[in-house]
């Protein structure tokens, strides 16, 4: 564990295979935080019921960080197939950055988790909101046609700022004067 924290700079820290095992690794970290607890709960005296009701919290934790663990995962594994018949060497960058923002924003979402057991220190924490301002803003030339993609009609988007004309401000108006709290004047 200490030998792969020293490892990590900032660079490898964007490193999809250390997202990738940083995560698979707090998922596991947790995991065995359940099993503790329940463990320590009948070794305690409780019944197994009342041990596992007392871990259900610590079981939707290591629930959350595994699905995560093979969101990211599934993702990096369908980029690289899709890689050898469909994506040209664009597409694939893009997509790549994208995972990565993924693994970054929810690495900082969940910062307290992956620094619990000193397998992220507190320097490589500091690099986790760099990094994701960073990859929004290699994400962000390529947000509408990632968006687009989709082929979401605008009428299931419903959404003025997501148009695919790009004739936003309009519309705006438009939805704020159509909307029934806008249907009175303010007094």
């Amino acid at each position: 564990k200490q030998e792969h924290c020293a490892a990590i700079d900032q660079t490898s820290l964007c490193d999809l295979s250390t997202l990738v095992a940083t995560f698979r690794h707090r998922a596991a970290r947790l995991l065995v935080v359940v099993a503790q607890q329940i463990n320590d709960d009948v070794m305690g005296g409780k019944s197994m019921q009342q041990a596992w009701n007392d871990a259900l919290v610590a079981m939707a934790k290591a629930s959350r960080a595994y699905s995560l663990f093979l969101v990211l995962q599934d993702f990096c594994q369908g980029i690289q197939e899709e890689q050898q018949h469909h994506l040209g060497p664009k597409e694939v960058d893009v997509l790549l950055d994208l995972a990565k923002l993924f693994a970054l924003y929810w690495m900082e979402k969940d910062l307290g988790e992956f620094l619990e057991d000193g397998y992220v220190t507190s320097k490589q924490a500091k690099w986790v909101s760099p990094c994701v301002i960073q990859y929004l803003d290699k994400i962000r030339p390529n947000a509408v046609a990632l968006v687009d993609a989709r082929d979401i009609s605008d009428f299931r988007l419903k959404s003025a700022l997501g148009r695919y004309d790009g004739d936003v401000y309009p519309h705006i108006m438009k939805a704020a004067e159509q909307d029934p709290l806008n249907a009175t004047e303010v007094g």
